[in-house]
């Protein structure tokens, strides 16, 4: 039975998830230093700060029955190649555990050589994914704490500094001001990460915890009309989407451009009607610099690209169902690989800032935001079309990466 252990991952007694009433719990205890007022903050007690973590958790192949067993091929795994290798994280098991923290062992040739390293979050209540590199903040493993902001979860890194998940900066405790690097990732259907990666490895259930990770813990929570919310906000739903659609965007200060996933399905759906799969690029500035979504049905999901090639500034459009830049008529891949074209063998550069989020949260965080408008009149699409979970999904070539990474 082939298996790899990435570290001991800690043992830790199991604890129930528990909703709570969106009070605040008396006021924090004393912080120091705080660019961000804690009055921002809303205590939620210790329900929360004793959702447990996971360090290292146990990966093995797809192949490894019982504990692989609990991903179907129409879940969402946040998608990554963490020392050399493909590695799945399916979101149903951070629904549970929101903060998983990865190290490497360090290389034998170089003992003094520190490992990989990277924390990979997800946080429910805002629908937000981040991978971070935690590097710079010195930090041996986060943790999640018993405050949220905005309902966005929030870090704790054991010295006393909270790390709002979609700041990504140290906002209070010794650490303030200090920011985390954003880990570009990919996010998708676990059968279409497959098609990538057949020989992934994905984080198991064998957690030391007793949840039922097949069980989504929060209702109808994330149906994108509920409005309601579990803690307080601190300004109302901005109305342009609903509440909780997803987005995929790229923030800017308080602003940037959000691309919503339900437009970019819906309209390359209807360019592309009646084929088995379809691509979309929606091309937009943020930053000042030129940015591409790119979109594939059979991942339900998009990926933000600078949109940048030899120093060139590019412009996308899809014809006869295929990417094309504008300027040299190269074709793209999902991976942002030009497989055809002037072009062919040139890479886009995956957008480090780029998150997906709820998209409530992502207004809330970047109120001044843009938001991409499809170039026709859109129905308003379902936001997620689950895939067959009775076989993998025809191969796909747009999803095929022209080289290793």
């Amino acid at each position: 039975m082939r298996r790899r252990a990435l570290r001991i991952a800690l043992a830790l007694p199991a604890v129930g998830l528990v909703a709570c009433s969106g009070e605040s719990f008396g006021p924090p205890p004393p912080f120091s230093n705080c660019s961000l007022p804690l009055a921002n903050f809303t205590d939620a007690g210790a329900e929360r700060s004793s959702i447990p973590a996971l360090n290292n958790p146990d990966v093995a192949t797809r192949l490894i029955a019982p504990h692989v067993g609990y991903v179907n091929r129409r879940d969402m795994v946040i998608g990554l190649e963490f020392n050399g290798q493909p590695l799945a994280i399916p979101l149903k098991l951070l629904w549970y555990h929101e903060v998983l923290n990865l190290q490497a062992e360090s290389d034998p040739a170089d003992p003094s050589a520190t490992g990989e390293r990277l924390t990979i979050t997800y946080s429910p209540l805002t629908g937000s994914v981040s991978v971070f590199d935690p590097e710079p903040s010195d930090t041996p493993d986060f943790v999640v704490s018993n405050y949220v902001l905005d309902n966005n979860l929030v870090m704790d890194d054991g010295s006393g500094t909270l790390y709002p998940q979609l700041t990504r900066s140290a906002t209070c405790g010794p650490s303030d001001g200090s920011s985390l690097t954003r880990v570009p990732y990919e996010l998708m259907v676990y059968g279409a990460w497959l098609q990538v990666f057949l020989d992934t490895w994905i984080a198991t259930r064998a957690t030391g915890h007793d949840f039922l990770y097949t069980l989504y813990p929060y209702g109808n929570y994330r149906d994108p009309d509920n409005a309601s919310l579990f803690y307080p906000t601190s300004a109302p739903i901005d109305p342009r989407r609903r509440p909780k659609e997803r987005i995929v965007g790229v923030p800017s200060g308080t602003g940037g451009i959000a691309f919503a996933i339900a437009d970019l399905r819906e309209v390359a759906a209807r360019d592309q009607e009646g084929q088995n799969t379809s691509v979309w690029a929606a091309s937009a500035v943020a930053r000042g610099e030129p940015v591409v979504a790119f979109w594939n049905s059979t991942a339900q999901s998009a990926r933000i690209y600078r949109a940048r090639a030899n120093g060139r500034p590019l412009t996308f459009e899809v014809v006869d169902g295929r990417r094309q830049d504008v300027e040299t008529g190269s074709v793209w891949n999902f991976a942002g690989e030009a497989v055809d074209g002037p072009l062919e063998g040139e890479s886009l550069e995956a957008h480090p800032e780029a998150y997906h989020a709820f998209w409530f949260a992502w207004a809330a965080f970047q109120p001044d935001t843009e938001v991409w408008v499809a170039p026709i009149p859109l129905t308003g699409s379902a936001d997620f079309v689950p895939a067959d979970d009775a076989a993998l999904p025809p191969p796909d070539p747009d999803l095929v990466r022209r080289r290793p990474r």
